[in-house]
Formats: C-alpha cells, sequence, structure tokens
C-alpha cells in the first residue's frame, strides 16, 4: 500500500445512493424525485419522526432497500 492510495480514493468524489444514480439517466424523473425529496423535508405539518416512519413504511411495502 503506498502513500498515493487515499488520493487515489478521495479524487473518486461522494458516491451517489443507487436509486438516484439510476435516476440519473434521465434528468426528468432525477428532478422529479430531488424536487419531492425537498417538499417532504419543507414540510411542516407533521413532526419529521412521523415523517421518518411514513417513509420507513412506505418503502417497506414496496420493497425498497433504501
Amino acid at each position: 500500500m503506498s502513500l498515493l492510495t487515499p488520493m487515489k480514493v478521495l479524487r473518486r468524489g461522494p458516491t451517489m445512493p443507487g436509486p438516484y444514480r439510476t435516476a440519473a439517466a434521465h434528468r426528468p424523473t432525477l428532478l422529479g424525485k430531488l424536487a419531492m425529496e425537498r417538499w417532504v423535508a419543507w414540510s411542516r405539518s407533521t413532526d419529521d419522526r412521523l415523517k421518518s416512519l411514513a417513509q420507513l413504511r412506505a418503502s417497506s411495502l414496496i420493497g425498497c432497500m433504501w
């Protein structure tokens, strides 16, 4: 292992989660997903814990691992 190994890892940049990586191939789908995430984060009608629980339940119902 050389001293340059950590530098090679850092050059790859941040990793993107799988669902967003596949949606990045189709720009309107990616923008739609990002807009939905933004509006969910900005909504103040319910508690953050309840929103997280609802997202977890919905993803488990459809079989999503994310």
